[in-house]
């Protein structure tokens, strides 16, 4: 695990944009390619790193197993974050219910976005992106 961690650095380090492959998967240099007349298709090498983290099990991108695997870290060094509160995450029939009731709200014209979030126990900023979503 810890190479496969010193590899996904390195390649981050070594990569300053994206690299290019041919149609056969094969990295090539962009000027190459085109003195070359290959077509090529532009990679984001963090997008190889994260699929190979994942299949080694190390979800990353996971905010969840993130925030999981930090509090581990901090545990075994008794170095605590000193967060105590848990992100609160609702199901997608908790949001519709949400977003109906804020309907009649709205109709209403008796609440803002922003107390109407809070009475709810909702970040405004989350509330914000389901009306938009």
């Amino acid at each position: 695990m810890r190479e496969l961690i010193k590899e996904a650095i390195a390649d981050l380090k070594k990569n300053d944009g994206f690299v290019y492959v041919t149609a056969e998967g094969k990295r090539i240099d962009l000027h190459e390619a085109a003195a070359r007349g290959i077509a090529v298709t532009p990679v984001n090498p963090k997008d190889d790193v994260i699929k190979k983290l994942e299949n080694a099990g190390l979800f990353l991108t996971d905010g969840r197993f993130v925030n999981d695997l930090n509090e581990l870290i901090g545990l075994i060094t008794g170095q605590s974050t000193g967060k105590t509160s848990k992100r609160r995450t609702f199901s997608d029939a908790e949001k519709s219910k949400i977003l109906a009731e804020w309907e009649k709200v709205a109709a209403a014209g008796k609440k803002t976005k922003a107390a109407f979030a809070r009475e709810v126990g909702v970040g405004y900023q989350t509330f914000i992106n389901w009306l938009r979503g």
